[in-house]
């Protein structure tokens, strides 16, 4: 704000220039929902380059698979890798990604312990505003339990099925 003063040194006017920041607060507002929705997911979030290197995961991608941000950021999440998948799945999952969008993919994965988890990732693309692919977000949830409890009951079902069999009297 800039004071003009008479001759007399009194203040006789005053101009100031003013900025509506309303908008950018709003914007900063919504990011920073964003970065808590995120932050508190229970599924995995997890973003890579185009070439895959990890650039962000959230905390439920270190509940569940017990590395570290620190230990991959900057890494490949082929670390992750189970063996229990070839190679030409990998590759058709990122082709799929890139030509179709969003897919969801059934997965088993190994944790830093070195146990099995499985998991449905839905991998998509992020592209700028001329369409050019920048990274992919994956959304992951661990269904490890949900895949166990299946198999359970399908045993019990063929336990049953077995126990209800006419038997023969010889």
């Amino acid at each position: 704000m800039v004071a003009f003063r008479n001759p007399q040194g009194q203040v006789a006017g005053l101009v100031g220039i003013g900025h509506n920041i309303t908008g950018r607060k709003r914007a900063e507002e919504a990011h920073a929902r964003l970065a808590t929705v995120v932050e508190q997911a229970t599924e995995i979030i997890l973003i890579t380059d185009t070439k895959g290197t990890i650039l962000y995961v959230n905390p439920s991608f270190e509940r569940i698979t017990g590395y570290t941000r620190a230990e991959v950021i900057g890494q490949n999440p082929r670390f992750l890798k189970s063996g229990r998948h070839e190679p030409e799945f990998y590759r058709r999952m990122w082709q799929g990604s890139e030509a179709r969008g969003s897919l969801a993919w059934p997965f088993i994965n190994r944790r830093k312990d070195g146990t099995f988890y499985e998991e449905e990732a839905t991998i998509s693309p992020v592209r700028d505003a001329a369409g050019a692919i920048i990274s992919f977000v994956s959304v992951k949830r661990d269904v490890t339990r949900e895949v166990q409890l299946e198999a359970d009951l399908r045993q019990a079902q063929k336990m049953e099925a077995v126990g209800n069999w006419p038997v023969r009297s010889s």
